[in-house]
């Protein structure tokens, strides 16, 4: 089936951008969840992997990303991500009438800045997924950030919470894929700014999460670059041993930037991400026709 297009009005009246890959004989749905400063056009391999596999794929742009309207980068209260996938989510339900066949499972996939948003998201809406995944989400910067800086962010965030600064992040701690990191530098949806009021409303957000993460209890895969310079692997790994999940994997990948998906190796990535796939929307489809 064709890919279908779609913009959503926020309530404080923004236009998003969301994409649709449907299928009518689809094992699961699974909805996307992109980084911070990049956009739904960069996962086209991905989605065509998780298409050949049987999977249909719903993407969202987020508010400051892409094809969506926003200031690049700011996020006035972190709860406005949240929001925002409650909107796609009635979206992705109107979308799927159109296709015929039994009801699937819906499982959610966030990388990045992404997966700090989906796991935020199941805390609020654990009912909404059957299961979750994400890859190198932000729960903390791998790198330091300096008192003098931080405390300048502060002093920025509250007089001017739309202010943008440079961002100290390097494409090439993305992959080891040169190709991947050209295509990163050329790419005008791509941005290389940074909102000091979104940084500290992430913050928050990451804390919320590492005190809270055992009350998520969806099945779970984590995915992590072991030499992540951008989303600290350390973190991820305390997070997910916290989980309340019964069900939960985690696989961490030696030598590995940032973006597993996008790896020199990433076929071993999506290998494993198929796999868990399989069991999950199995278990997944059992439980939504019950339902």
């Amino acid at each position: 089936m064709p890919t279908l297009e779609s913009v959503l009005q926020t309530s404080d009246g923004l236009a998003l951008a969301g994409e649709h890959h449907l299928r009518p004989d689809c094992r699961a749905a699974i909805v996307i969840v992109h980084g911070y400063a990049e956009h739904t056009g960069r996962y086209g391999e991905v989605v065509s992997a998780l298409g050949a596999a049987g999977y249909e794929c719903h993407l969202l742009g987020l508010r400051g990303h892409g094809r969506s309207a926003g200031v690049r980068g700011y996020v006035g209260r972190f709860g406005d991500y949240l929001d925002d996938i409650d909107l796609f989510l009635r979206r992705v339900e109107e979308v799927r009438t159109q296709v015929p066949g039994r009801v699937v499972p819906r499982i959610l996939l966030g990388h990045s800045l992404g997966g700090l948003i989906s796991l935020s998201y199941v805390l609020r809406r654990p009912e909404a997924f059957t299961a979750l995944a994400v890859s190198s989400p932000f729960l903390s910067p791998a790198m330091e950030v300096g008192a003098l800086k931080a405390g300048l962010a502060a002093v920025a965030s509250r007089l001017a919470p739309t202010y943008l600064m440079k961002s100290e992040l390097a494409s090439r701690w993305l992959s080891h894929d040169p190709a991947v990191v050209a295509a990163y530098e050329q790419d005008p949806l791509v941005f290389k700014t940074l909102s000091p009021h979104w940084f500290f409303q992430t913050r928050d957000a990451q804390e919320e999460v590492l005190q809270r993460a055992g009350e998520i209890r969806l099945p779970a895969l984590f995915l992590v670059g072991e030499a992540d310079r951008i989303a600290d692997p350390a973190r991820s790994q305390l997070v997910y041993e916290r989980l309340g999940s019964a069900e939960k994997q985690i696989v961490v990948y030696p030598g590995f930037f940032h973006e597993v998906l996008n790896e020199v190796e990433r076929v071993r990535v999506v290998h494993d991400l198929l796999t868990w796939l399989d069991r999950s929307s199995t278990s997944g489809a059992r439980s939504a026709e019950s339902r």
